[in-house]
């Protein structure tokens, strides 16, 4: 309760005009198999706060097989639907994105309680302008380390995590608007509940960097969220060897 509090209070007091706020609102289904395999997905809402400038809609569907112990490989598809607001009388169209991407995820057990997790994706990009349906394509690179502490809840077949992440990402090749690379910075706390499900909590800081020049540099535009998710899951989370990647 104290670092939800915390969060909140971050979100609403992180002051300047110039940095965004947002809201995410997060299911994430996941299905593992008796075997190698797992099915998951986001449904999600993403909501500017500074001016309720936009809406974004997120479906994520995805698939993951276990190499080995610790490390999978995935693919998926995101499909995004922002619903922009008309501002000073002028009309903004809103945006489809289609978003096919591939990764490779490993978590390796520092101790019983401490985790290290890295998570390399790359993402191809097509993001359609509703109104005359041009489209920009791009290629980007994602890289995430992120460690991950556990500890007992009250009742003893309950846990907490805290995460701690760093997040990169890279605009390879294409147009992808005006920005060209940005990094997040993620606090969380995650608790398990009955019948395999959790939720988790995390607030972000994200720095992008656009492609506007003033003078000899890029300008740069920052962001934090409050991303609040629920996990329920299906099968056999137990003894699967799955980390998620999400």
């Amino acid at each position: 309760m104290a670092l939800l509090t915390t969060l909140l209070l971050v979100l609403s007091l992180h002051g300047a005009d110039e940095t965004g706020k947002q809201l995410w609102l997060d299911v994430n289904p996941r299905w593992y198999s008796k075997g190698d395999l797992k099915v998951t997905g986001v449904f999600g809402v993403r909501q500017s706060l500074n001016k309720k400038e936009w809406t974004r809609y997120v479906v994520k569907p995805s698939v993951a097989y276990s190499l080995s112990h610790g490390f999978d490989v995935g693919a998926g598809l995101g499909i995004n639907y922002t619903d922009s607001i008309d501002v000073d009388n002028i009309t903004i169209p809103d945006r489809f994105a289609v978003i096919p991407f591939q990764g490779l995820n490993y978590i390796y057990l520092l101790t019983k309680k401490w985790k290290f997790n890295a998570y390399l994706r790359l993402e191809e990009k097509f993001d359609y302008d509703t109104i005359d349906w041009e489209s920009r394509n791009s290629l980007r690179v994602r890289l995430r380390l992120r460690a991950i502490y556990e500890f007992a809840a009250y009742q003893t077949e309950r846990y907490f995590r805290t995460t701690l992440s760093w997040e990169g990402f890279k605009t390879a090749t294409g147009d992808d608007g005006f920005i060209t690379d940005k990094s997040r910075i993620t606090i969380g706390l995650e608790r398990s509940f009955t019948h395999n499900q959790k939720g988790r909590v995390e607030l972000t800081w994200q720095r992008q960097s656009l492609g506007l020049v003033s003078g000899d540099s890029f300008d740069d535009y920052s962001d934090i969220y409050l991303r609040v998710r629920y996990y329920p899951s299906w099968g056999d989370v137990i003894k699967n060897r799955f980390w998620h990647s999400d």
